[in-house]
């Protein structure tokens, strides 16, 4: 697929589209932080991985490194906005399914990946009048964040059909969730290093575009030596 990236439509010239999309987005992440306290209300200790607070730094992350990256403040923005509901389908689960101490078996893991489909479909239902570019964008980097390049991943999509948006999103997604310390991660290195190494050594290309992989490891191990963190648990 063609690397393009969203720089063809600014929001900002259509005011109600842009007010309408926005939103949106900030009511499905009021409803999905309302989960999050379900998911605390019922677990037998503490949440550690808090899904909108998930979202918001993922969203940042794509941000900075879209500017990193030199595509420059159109481009960056337009991917923030779009990433940031990218979870919001795993409200439309079980609450019970996310917080078990063990590592979630093959089953469990395909049933938590159905987000990617859900969340798609309540933007289609929500945005059913309407065909533009934007809504197009956040459909696409829902149900394709969790694909890999060697098409192993949940739909089964390869590398050469997935936009560059979605290659991006992919590697920031993963990493700020092995970010998040979990119990099945043991005594598991989750220092910024220590997960761009795992990230490097352990996953590699058949996982993730290394190019746009090593751009986002600029972004962060700056960030890490320079002490600074994002809003939340991660950076």
């Amino acid at each position: 697929m063609e690397n393009t990236w969203p720089d063809h439509f600014d929001l900002r010239e259509t005011p109600s589209t842009g007010n309408r999309f926005r939103n949106f987005i900030a009511e499905q992440l009021d409803a999905l932080e309302m989960y999050d306290q379900q998911r605390q209300n019922i677990a037998s200790s503490e949440v550690t991985y808090i899904f909108h607070e998930h979202a918001q730094r993922v969203a940042e992350n794509v941000k900075r490194t879209c500017l990193h990256m030199g595509l420059g403040e159109l481009v960056a923005e337009n991917m923030y906005w779009a990433v940031m509901p990218h979870d919001i389908g795993k409200r439309l689960l079980p609450v019970e399914i996310w917080d078990q101490e063990e590592k979630p078996c093959g089953q469990l893991k395909k049933v938590r990946r159905t987000h990617t489909m859900l969340g798609a479909q309540i933007v289609e239902k929500v945005f059913t009048d309407l065909n533009h570019p934007f809504k197009d964008l956040m459909i696409d980097i829902m149900r394709h964040h969790h694909e890999q390049m060697d098409g192993n991943g949940t739909h089964g999509v390869p590398g050469e059909q997935l936009s560059a948006p979605v290659r991006l999103v992919a590697i920031i997604e993963a990493y700020d969730g092995w970010r998040i310390w979990r119990p099945h991660y043991g005594d598991r290195d989750i220092s910024p290093p220590g997960v761009l190494k795992r990230m490097r050594e352990e996953k590699g290309a058949e996982i993730f575009d290394m190019a746009l992989f090593e751009q986002f490891a600029e972004v962060k191990m700056e960030d890490y030596k320079e002490g600074r963190l994002l809003q939340g648990s991660g950076i």
